[in-house]
């Protein structure tokens, strides 16, 4: 036990106050919404499929779950039974299109995404070891692998250099190197494919010269591909930047790595609308790995409701059809939206993006120079200060420095929320940043 403490001293890691949990009790506990709750707070900064959140819903009050005894007791143990093993399987290798067919015991089910990082921290980490992100890369993988798991996060910069081509690999080869010399063991390489938050996938050559890489290091790449069916074309946009989705899985991924090695993430919680339902899959080849998920998944149990309801979903395979071809359709119509208001206030912003929820924009030359008190900022000081003027205008924007950006200013924006209140989300962001102008 610590000392002026009754916790343990991981406990009282965690206990220490960051601001994060009674953020969010605000942001989420007190939604917008334009017709019964007008000065709740607007999030476009938490990454859900609002856009489909309807059709889901419809889905299961058209197809009400039928529970038996069964249900209610252990049933197939927490790795995901049998029948959402093959529903999963099956949904998989209509839209990854794999080069080999995925089989159902392939796949490795845990209570979301989430919680297979930390399972993936525990087992393919020691503690004190590294795992390769790019920069700017989704922000919650710092605590999915490092919370309990205590793995640490090696950044990858790129600087001028354009981390979705393989000229990216020098980059990876000096961030290990560098690591190692640091004393840092690395274990993996995480690859958000379709990119969080740049809103890309990431083109064949680049991930055939990623396996490569990782291959030749002996280092386990895991593509977190959870947008992979969020892949569109933007309305107006110019097409000759952005990129078709291809997984890992369609490419001839054992001619350029140890299958061992190669482990592909995808869950409910994105394309499919189910952030409330907490259930992941992984791919995985690697008989030890397997046993080593299995002896702790008791922990990260995904519960019978959420088996059924995503069992049903990725079954009704019409019905599954319709709602990503309508998902895809929505999604473009929402980030050709977000691109057109940010694009009337002179906001620039990543073009190449036509996958995921977001926009990556750039907010350098608008960040304020003094604070409420006139003290004079400087670097990510005038980052905070901008979310915090963000927060009291009651809009949730995610800042780059939660994203470990390589430059102070830029702020992932999501679109995927109804469009009334994405309209709303960005007319306070902007009625902020006028407010920041007036200033100059």
């Amino acid at each position: 036990m610590t000392a002026g403490t009754t916790l343990s001293h991981r406990g009282h890691e965690l206990a220490a106050p960051t601001g994060f949990a009674e953020k969010f009790k605000s942001i989420l506990g007190n939604p917008y919404d334009p017709d019964t709750n007008p000065d709740g707070f607007v999030d476009i900064g938490t990454a859900e499929n609002h856009v489909m959140l309807p059709d889901a819903a419809k889905f299961l009050q058209d197809n009400p779950l039928e529970l038996s005894k069964q249900n209610f007791s252990y049933g197939e143990g927490p790795w995901g039974n049998q029948r959402l093993r093959k529903a999963m399987a099956g949904h998989l290798n209509r839209y990854l299109k794999p080069l080999e067919t995925i089989q159902p015991d392939d796949l490795h089910f845990g209570n979301g995404c989430t919680a297979l990082c930390e399972m993936l921290g525990f087992t393919l980490f020691d503690e004190g070891d590294g795992i390769l992100f790019t920069q700017p890369v989704y922000q919650g993988f710092p605590l999915d692998f490092g919370s309990k798991a205590k793995v640490k996060c090696v950044y990858v910069p790129f600087h001028d250099v354009d981390q979705f081509s393989p000229s990216c690999i020098p980059k990876y080869e000096a961030a290990l190197s560098a690591a190692t010399a640091a004393g840092t063991r690395i274990r993996a390489l995480m690859l958000c494919h379709p990119h969080n938050p740049l809103g890309q996938p990431y083109p064949i050559p680049t991930l055939i010269a990623i396996m490569k890489f990782c291959n030749t290091h002996r280092i386990h790449l895991i593509s977190d591909e959870i947008y992979a069916l969020s892949v569109y074309s933007v309305p107006n946009a110019s097409f000759s930047d952005h990129i078709p989705f291809h997984s890992v899985l369609s490419l001839p991924y054992k001619d350029h790595i140890d299958p061992d090695l190669l482990h592909v993430m995808y869950g409910m919680s994105k394309d499919l609308a189910g952030g409330g339902l907490r259930l992941g899959c992984l791919f995985i080849k690697n008989k030890e790995l397997k046993r080593g998920m299995d002896a702790i998944n008791q922990f990260h149990w995904p519960g019978i409701a959420d088996v059924l309801i995503a069992t049903k979903m990725l079954e009704d395979v019409p019905w599954m059809h319709n709602f990503v071809a309508t998902s895809r359709k929505r999604l473009a119509q929402n980030n050709a939206i977000a691109r057109e208001l940010l694009a009337s206030k002179n906001i620039p912003f990543s073009t190449k993006s036509n996958a995921g929820f977001f926009l990556w924009v750039d907010l350098r030359d608008r960040l304020p120079k003094t604070n409420g008190e006139g003290k004079r900022l400087e670097g990510v000081e005038r980052e905070r200060e901008l979310g915090e003027r963000f927060f009291g205008n009651m809009v949730n924007v995610v800042p780059g420095e939660a994203m470990a950006a390589e430059e102070v200013g830029f702020w992932r924006v999501v679109f995927s929320q109804d469009e009334r209140v994405l309209r709303e989300g960005l007319r306070r962001m902007f009625e902020v940043l006028e407010g920041v102008e007036g200033e100059k």
